[in-house]
């Protein structure tokens, strides 16, 4: 790789050409800008899109003794950064060559590059990973042991509609809608949606609200001393549900209360496209895992096949006759 020129150059091996002189450090803070205000991503998202970039970065620095432009960047060289992450686990990987691929994309968009060679990179294969939930034993003794309003109002809206614990611990009061039966939810990048509240969730947040603490602050679900709750507190919430329900410690988390609901609206026939819409997924085939998630319905559904319940039924049928 030839290195250090910065405007109209074509690189060999699948290299881009440089439009604007513009180094590495400068285009993962534009990009990181980018993310943050234009697609408007989570500080926590950014992060991990700045942590995968540095650790890419480090492994330049290695194999170049510099960091190199981005138009310097070829596709082999970025292979060779794939191939120095095994080890860690498929989904770890995928994740860092998206990172890659989206901050060639960001770069060819803006004008800075004339192509993206991280598109398109050959993935380490990721088995098929089926979603836990809840058993409806289990349910019923989280709903059971979830005494106190808030727990219980906490743990109805989780299971009801299946939403994020950050977006769970975004909520505000002016985001319910009980007198509608609705509630507004703002989910990844900034998208929101609506989604139905049942009456049995109605209930459990009415039965809350008296017993939340006076607060200027608008958060739905506050401390004792008023300050808005964080996802790392909402996940603690299971805690102690399952102490009082003699429950094993991490048999249930916020997200497994997500995988239940999904896998509950599957199994009594609702569509996938309607399940997407309600979990807030992007892409459909994310919410397909459901579909192959739940035994139950998929023996209920064999036993309906009717061929073998009489088998003499079928032998004393009578032929069809041959079409004239």
């Amino acid at each position: 790789m030839k290195m250090g020129t910065t405007e109209g150059i074509t690189q060999e091996n699948g290299a881009v050409e440089l439009q604007s002189g513009i180094g590495f450090e400068e285009a993962v803070k534009q990009f990181r800008e980018y993310l943050a205000s234009y697609r408007s991503y989570s500080p926590l998202t950014v992060n991990a899109y700045q942590s995968d970039l540095r650790l890419f970065a480090d492994f330049l620095k290695q194999k170049f003794g510099e960091l190199p432009h981005p138009s310097e960047i070829d596709r082999e060289t970025i292979m060779q950064f794939a191939v120095s992450l095994s080890g860690a686990a498929p989904l770890t990987i995928r994740r860092k060559l998206a990172c890659l691929s989206s901050f060639f994309g960001f770069l060819l968009d803006m004008g800075l590059v004339k192509g993206n060679p991280a598109r398109r990179l050959p993935l380490p294969r990721v088995e098929e990973t089926v979603p836990n939930c809840l058993t409806d034993k289990q349910v019923q003794r989280l709903l059971e042991n979830a005494t106190s309003p808030w727990l219980k109002a906490l743990v109805v809206l989780l299971l009801s509609t299946g939403i994020r614990r950050s977006e769970a611990a975004q909520i505000t009061l002016d985001d319910l809608d009980l007198e509608n039966a609705q509630l507004l939810v703002h989910g990844k990048g900034s998208k929101e949606r609506m989604l139905p509240l049942n009456q049995a969730t109605i209930q459990a947040i009415q039965s809350y609200l008296p017993h939340r603490p006076k607060t200027t602050c608008r958060r739905l679900f506050v401390s004792r001393e008023g300050d808005p709750l964080k996802p790392p507190a909402i996940s603690r919430m299971p805690a102690l549900v399952m102490k009082k329900a003699g429950m094993k410690k991490g048999d249930v988390t916020p997200h497994m209360l997500r995988h239940t609901f999904a896998t509950q609206l599957i199994r009594n026939g609702v569509d996938v496209r309607t399940v997407q819409e309600l979990l807030g997924h992007a892409d459909l085939e994310t919410t397909a895992c459901y579909l192959h998630s739940d035994r139950r319905t998929k023996g209920a559904a064999v036993s309906k096949l009717t061929w073998f319940h009489n088998p003499s039924a079928s032998q004393e049928a009578p032929s069809p006759e041959p079409a004239k």
